[in-house]
């Protein structure tokens, strides 16, 4: 074949050994099977192949596979190229059968090729009589396509691209009904710019969730895999998917370049890769571009509102979206402080767009939580529930602030009805939104009598986001309320092995233990949750019952306690219903239903679970407690 038909068309196979590499499709094929390669190392094999037994200089390589207005490191991109192109072949530096490395120059091809056309090139009519000669004059044996090409006629050409269209009909793949969206990896490795990689991929998560009979899962089951070197097939079969995308953000200066891969995971095959670049300024077009893209793939026939819904990323404005990739950002470090930095970060993108909803769902999010981290309800839940009704106000689709706003009303507001009802409406508008589901049956089951029903909740949970350490502990908290110590141990103890620095299993672990009057192991867990969670308040508050202990056991740990507990108070919040339940566990009832009733004019979240709490066993008998149950609302 003359070189200059495989400069000038991509309408050709190329064979070399047992690989053949389709240049019309995009393909590379070992003995008939498709070899999974990315998009940049087949395009440096198909400059390779374009010019065989030469030397390609890294500056060819360049401005072949790279457009001028991109900018990166060259000569990484290059051997990284070079390197996926080599593992994909089985090939080496040090003994090349394919690609040789020419010392301080580039590379050169220097294996035999052959090149024939694919099957419809049969029908293709622009192609030369000399060109066609070539193509027939020596077939390769055990080849795909083992016969001599002859020009027949229109009817024979016709029928026979029939048959291959008809082949093409019959065979696709079969469509994934589950995905999962790795962690975009920080292609500039400056961790400042780690807000955008994960920013990008949690738009994703939430962008294919509205693409019509696919379940994806969560944020919390994926972002476990971030900074790992993983197996796709491998991750994929962890997670229970048929499909996943994988990709690679670079931002340097105003350029952002990002390159995504969906794999079918059944089969470890490729279905699509690409690669975006552009400017800071078009991060929204880009993210929109790649999430209609990889939909496509996934559905060919979208409905224009589907579509609409798919690629919708909420604002036009850049800055905004930065500032909102920050927040969820800070968000998702669930510290004080990193709070704290979400808020302000929300409140900025907001400011900047008025009418960006997704925003406004951010900062209910980060408010919602802000409780569990030294927050104050009082303040904290009337501002998450006008954020999510505005959010709700400017986006009536988004099914996320319902489920914050059916928390809120069950914590703080003790609307259970209400609440619940939020709850419904959210798995109405997004079925398969794992935490909504876990917070609605840890909410239940801390109200008592619903154990059955909050763990048939949080196993739906658990079937959307089977690798969440989160869900796990929501299961062995309803384990703890139903006074089944062992088995939420047993969970905890798990999720603590596998995730060794997951803070909130060591929190899970010092209840349970309290639970079977394990004293010392109760210190010993919460201290190791303060040193994970970086809560300084709680690490002092086990410091300071790990003293207590040593003068005078559980009793002196537990007035230790008290006294960091209501110190706490005169600078900052601590709950009255925690104070209360070290004071009835250490025996004074008295004092344990003054702080029960501060809580209760405090509306203190915890409340939600006063017919749980195993330390409150002592005051159930007591008048008292009746009717403060009666008072919250909780079910008699």
């Amino acid at each position: 074949m003359p070189t200059n038909l495989l400069n000038r068309t991509s309408n050709t196979v190329v064979l070399f050994g047992v690989f053949e590499a389709d240049l019309r499709l995009g393909e590379l094929r070992k003995s008939g099977v498709k070899v999974r390669i990315q998009d940049l190392p087949f395009r440096a094999l198909k400059l390779l192949l374009s010019r065989p037994n030469e030397v390609v200089t890294r500056e060819e390589f360049r401005q072949s596979l790279w457009p001028g207005d991109v900018f990166v490191d060259f000569d990484l991109g290059i051997r990284s190229a070079i390197k996926r192109l080599r593992d994909a072949l089985g090939d080496s530096a040090e003994n090349p059968i394919f690609v040789e490395t020419v010392d301080r120059r580039g590379y050169r091809w220097i294996a035999p090729t052959h090149s024939e056309p694919p099957p419809e090139a049969a029908v293709d009519t622009e192609l030369e009589d000399e060109e066609l000669a070539t193509l027939t004059s020596a077939p390769i044996s055990g080849s795909r396509w083992e016969w001599k090409w002859k020009i027949v006629g229109p009817v024979a050409a016709a029928t026979f691209a029939l048959g291959v269209l008809s082949v093409a009909l019959l065979y696709r793949h079969p469509g994934a009904d589950s995905i999962a969206v790795l962690p975009f990896t920080n292609g500039g490795g400056d961790a400042n710019t780690d807000y955008l990689s994960d920013g990008i991929t949690e738009s994703l998560i939430g962008n294919l969730a509205h693409v019509p009979q696919l379940k994806v899962k969560s944020r919390s089951s994926v972002f476990r895999y971030k900074g790992k070197d993983v197996d796709a097939q491998k991750a994929g079969n962890e997670l229970g998917v048929s499909a996943l995308v994988s990709g690679r953000v670079t931002s340097r200066g105003d350029s952002i370049e990002v390159s995504a891969e969906l794999i079918d995971v059944r089969d470890n095959t490729e279905i699509w890769e690409h690669h975006y670049s552009g400017k800071g300024a078009d991060i929204i077009s880009l993210q929109k571009q790649i999430a209609g893209d990889i939909a496509g793939k996934l559905r060919s026939k979208l409905s224009s509102l589907e579509k609409q819904q798919v690629t919708r990323q909420g604002t036009q404005n850049p800055e905004a979206y930065e500032l909102y990739l920050k927040g969820r950002y800070a968000w998702s470090n669930r510290t004080s402080s990193e709070l704290g930095r979400a808020i302000s970060y929300f409140n900025q993108a907001i400011t900047k767009d008025p009418g960006y909803a997704l925003a406004y769902s951010g900062l209910a999010d980060a408010y919602s939580v802000l409780p569990n981290f030294g927050g104050n309800p009082s303040e904290d839940y009337p501002k998450s529930n006008g954020a999510a009704r505005k959010a709700l106000e400017l986006d009536a689709t988004l099914a996320h602030p319902h489920a914050v706003l059916g928390g809120n009303e069950m914590q703080y507001d003790w609307d259970f009805a209400g609440g619940e009802a939020e709850f419904k409406k959210s798995f109405e508008l997004d079925p398969n939104d794992a935490t909504a589901h876990q917070w609605y049956a840890d909410d239940i089951g801390m109200m008592g009598g619903r154990e059955q029903e909050a763990l048939a909740e949080v196993n739906r949970a658990h079937e959307l986001d089977p690798l969440s350490p989160v869900i796990s502990r929501v299961v062995a908290s309803v384990r703890v309320s139903a006074r089944q110590y062992d088995e939420a141990i047993a969970i905890c103890r798990k999720v603590a092995n596998e995730n060794p620095t997951f803070a909130v299993a060591h929190d899970c672990l010092g209840y349970a233990y309290w639970g079977k009057r394990m004293y010392p192991q109760v210190i010993e867990e919460w201290k190791a949750y303060g040193q994970f969670s970086g809560d300084r308040d709680m690490s002092k508050l086990a410091a300071a019952m790990e003293q207590g202990s040593r003068s005078a056991g559980w009793k002196g740990a537990l007035t230790k306690g008290i006294e960091i507990l209501q110190a706490r108070r005169q600078t900052g919040y601590s709950s009255a219903l925690f104070i209360a339940r070290f004071y009835a566990d250490l025996g004074d009832k008295d004092q344990a239903f003054h702080w029960l009733n501060t809580a209760y004019q405090e509306h203190d979240w915890l409340l939600i679970g006063l017919n749980t709490y195993f330390q409150l066993d002592p005051l159930r008998s007591d008048p008292r407690f009746a009717e403060l149950v009666r008072k919250v609302g909780l079910p008699q």
